[in-house]
């Protein structure tokens, strides 16, 4: 086969609070089944992201609790590497926007889109705050939406309608901190000429029609026919990745600002940055440090460039739908005004919100529930299927426990757990766990079953489309335990060994091969399954295609006192 090279790049989530469902849901679990059913196929995989530490959600956490942006950092990075590792997201790379590498790749491409004549010098109004005499970021002015009039949005984007909001159109703008009103002043900053470069991002946009959801392509469509005009990619902060003014004030004068003091470049045009900054981290590290998550597999290019400038390479772009502009739009256009001729997404892989219990996840409001807790009470597997099964693909969704509890005790056990219990439990008690038949020839129907799943479950996960990827994989199960109950076995097996034989080796065999179907959505379930089957965990090699049928007619099973089953019944 000729392998791919596949970039999973995954949405770089902020270091301000604790990563609950929602996040798993709208991005991270779904990046990982598709990095790791690529891996099964034996592509060249890169999955990419890292914490998100500059921009005001930081330094709002850290006025709050009376600490440093640093602090702040330090506490929920570890605490995000933990969570991580233990839902087993496969990254390669998991590394953070404070890294010197990081800063140098952002410089850079901010340089080589400056110096292409997409970035532009302007003048803009920021909120101001006269007492203090300084300016405020976005996120600590507030007021109300001009469009759809929510009261307590950010005075650059309306979460309620989505709309972006230019300076000076918040009405009644006030200090998030203190209520006070604020007021507007002049000042100097950078602008991405989005206007300029619009006719190629229109281009781009057009040949993703049959990629990108409909509801995605449909929106962005919508955002392009709305104009687009220039963005402001600076800002007057102390917290964020300064300007690289040395080499600046090489450019032409009509590219420098007449002041760079306060400026740094604005967390939204550099974070997204990080998908490329981490592809070219993980190239270059020989000896991780400790605070980044680290991963080679066998048979990976170490370049970069494999991913970056091949025109075959395919790039996956996981996010919430907050963040959908920023990846349709904003980040095309900042690789297409590099003028490097990176690769650009494949395909954006947008996901709408989960709520819990009909509401939005709000830690202030006391309206979420742990991570941690939940991997730890009910098993991590058990909630990667949970959120798997209704992942807001399409529309939003609801996390509720009631709703978790129910889908391990009567999908996941009763149909999955239930149909590889009964079949070993009955192959180790009739067989002694041994099995052997050289004129064994697979049922075709039984055949015919598990081909199709992974030919349909592959269909589904190359337009990631992870809902109804698991359900064709309930579906091998379900028709394993329909397959184990018409045969009626245990009758059968009193009279004609042989002839039981041939079925139990059919149902062995839809085992074997759900262990492989599962790998992506439950990786240690299926290492459990293989373990019980005595086959060697799954590992990827380049070049190797593991997503295919396989069929034997010899199967060794663990004894029953190693036999239990896959999942705990929720009492």
């Amino acid at each position: 086969m000729n392998p791919k090279n596949i970039l999973i790049a995954v949405a770089w989530p902020y270091v301000n609070g604790d990563i609950h469902p929602g996040h798993l849901g709208g991005y991270l679990l779904p990046a990982d089944i598709t990095a790791r059913y690529h891996r099964l196929l034996g592509n060249d995989v890169l999955m990419v992201s890292g914490s998100d530490c500059h921009g005001t959600p930081i330094t709002i956490e850290a006025d709050k609790k009376g600490t440093t942006p640093e602090k702040i950092i330090e506490e929920y990075h570890k605490k995000t590497l933990s969570l991580f590792s233990l839902y087993q997201l496969s990254f390669n790379v998991y590394t953070k926007t404070t890294t010197e590498n990081h800063k140098k790749v952002v410089q850079k491409l901010f340089l080589k889109i400056l110096e292409n004549g997409y970035i532009v010098p302007g003048m803009m109004k920021q909120y101001y705050n006269p007492e203090k005499e300084k300016f405020l970021p976005d996120r600590y002015v507030v007021g109300q939406c001009p469009y759809c009039k929510a009261e307590n949005q950010r005075s650059d984007q309306c979460e309620a309608c989505g709309r972006w909001l230019a300076e000076g159109e918040l009405i009644n703008p006030v200090n998030k901190e203190t209520g006070e009103p604020v007021e507007l002043k002049d000042t100097e900053h950078y602008f991405f000429d989005l206007k300029k470069i619009a006719p190629l991002i229109k281009g781009y946009v057009k040949t993703k029609e049959k990629t990108w959801k409909d509801w995605v392509f449909a929106e962005t469509i919508g955002w392009i026919k709305q104009g687009l005009t220039r963005r402001s990619i600076t800002r007057d902060l102390d917290w964020g990745i300064e300007l690289p003014i040395e080499e600046i004030e090489k450019l032409e004068d009509d590219k420098k600002l007449k002041s760079y003091e306060g400026k740094c470049i604005y967390v939204w045009f550099e974070a997204v940055i990080g998908y490329l900054s981490a592809s070219i981290e993980w190239s270059q590290t020989k000896s991780p440090e400790e605070d980044i998550l680290f991963k080679e597999f066998e048979g990976q290019s170490k370049n970069w460039i494999d991913w970056w400038k091949n025109k075959k390479s395919e790039h996956y772009y996981f996010m919430g739908q907050d963040n959908l502009i920023f990846h349709t739009i904003l980040w095309p256009a900042q690789l297409i005004a590099s003028g490097e001729k990176y690769q650009l997404p494949y395909n954006v892989v947008v996901n709408k919100f989960m709520s819990f219990n009909d509401q939005k996840f709000s830690k202030s409001r006391g309206n979420t529930i742990d991570s941690r807790d939940l991997a730890l009470k009910y098993g991590v597997d058990e909630v990667r299927f949970y959120i798997s099964r209704i992942l807001p693909e399409n529309k939003e969704s609801n996390f509720t426990v009631s709703g978790l509890e129910d889908a391990i005790n009567n999908e996941l056990i009763a149909n999955l757990g239930n149909f590889v219990y009964r079949t070993l439990y009955f192959a180790t008690k009739s067989f002694d766990g041994k099995i052997v038949d050289e004129k064994y020839s697979i049922s075709s129907e039984v055949e015919e079953r598990i081909n199709n799943t992974y030919v349909e479950t592959a269909s589904f996960l190359n337009r990631v489309e992870i809902g109804n990827a698991i359900l064709a994989i309930l579906k091998l199960s379900r028709f394993g335990n329909q397959y184990f109950n018409d045969s009626k076995i245990w009758e059968l097996n009193k009279l004609n060994k042989e002839e039981t034989k041939g079925i139990v080796l059919d149902l062995l065999n839809i085992v074997r091969n759900l262990s492989v179907l599962m790998e992506p959505f439950l990786p240690n379930s299926s290492k459990k399954l293989r373990e019980f089957i005595r086959e060697k965990s799954l590992i990827p090699i380049i070049g190797e295609d593991l997503w295919k049928m396989n069929i034997t007619n010899k199967f060794e099973i663990v004894g029953t006192t190693r036999l239990v089953p896959l999942f705990k019944k929720v009492k």
